[in-house]
């Protein structure tokens, strides 16, 4: 079975996601405090706050979104993801006439809020595009030229492009 994953990078280290990776040591280090430290808090209280902060990070850490390719049965799913389950419709792949790589060069400002600091930075991202019936059918973005190139060339290897 030939099977093409795309992760979604753009939602990376942000939101929901980020505050899974900021709960996940806080539990840790909830449960780990009495072991160092003499505290006059129940135990049970303990576990709940930092096992509790450990699973709901657990759960967020692991929502994200992607798109799946079945090469073989020339299927494909855009799926969301929660804990690890893949969630969404196989659908039929349409004949897919081309597929190219695109460079997509912006620069990303945030506005000043007066508090946090107002970045800039010039940011490339390179896009990995199927074209089908003369329009573009999906686009998976990437962070890495390497990873942009290996993807591109599995996939025209899959279709037989």
């Amino acid at each position: 079975m030939s099977l093409f994953n795309h992760k979604n990078e753009s939602s990376g280290i942000n939101g929901a996601r980020l505050l899974g990776l900021i709960l996940i040591p806080a539990g840790i280090l909830v449960l780990l405090v009495p072991f160092f430290f003499e505290v006059t808090t129940d135990p049970q209280k303990i576990g709940m706050v930092g096992g509790g902060s450990f699973l709901v990070g657990i759960f967020m850490v692991s929502i994200y979104s992607g798109t799946l390719i079945d090469f073989d049965k020339r299927l494909f799913k855009e799926y969301q993801s929660i804990l690890w389950f893949k969630i969404g419709e196989w659908q039929e792949l349409p004949k897919i006439e081309k597929a190219e790589l695109i460079l997509h060069s912006f620069r990303s400002t945030n506005t000043p809020n007066g508090i946090s600091p107002t970045l800039s930075q010039n940011i490339t991202i390179y896009k990995c595009v199927l074209l089908a019936n003369g329009t573009k059918f999906l686009a998976f973005d990437f962070n890495k030229e390497k990873d942009a190139v290996f993807a591109l060339e599995k996939i025209k290897k899959d279709l037989g492009i």
